[in-house]
């Protein structure tokens, strides 16, 4: 195992799914549900996010902590060509990529 790659790659999918939670969080917090009377409610209401948008991010954290669950292997992040670790940009639109953008584009 590398363990250089290894601490490299648990850094980045932690701080990730630390950003994701608090979107998710925060995304939660000013859509809860108020009484529809008052004004503050009419106000919130249409401030809501798409949902396509949250429901985005909630994708976004299953793969994040797929990724996370799949950690003790690291050759699974790592380019089959070059051995750098895979951007986690592509790994999120294609989890199951074995090039980096560098060796894709040759």
């Amino acid at each position: 195992m590398y363990k250089k790659e290894y601490i490299l790659i648990k850094i980045k999918l932690t701080e990730e799914l630390a950003l994701t939670n608090a979107y998710i969080d925060e995304v939660e917090s000013y859509s809860a549900i108020t009484a529809p009377e008052s004004f503050l409610g009419i106000i919130l209401s249409e401030q809501k996010p798409s949902d396509l948008e949250l429901k985005h991010f909630y994708v976004k954290k299953r793969k994040l902590m797929y990724f996370l669950g799949k950690l003790p292997s690291v050759d699974s992040f790592l380019c089959t060509n070059c051995k750098k670790i895979i951007e986690l940009d592509r790994l999120l639109v294609m989890p199951k990529a074995s090039f980096c953008e560098n060796c894709v584009s040759i």
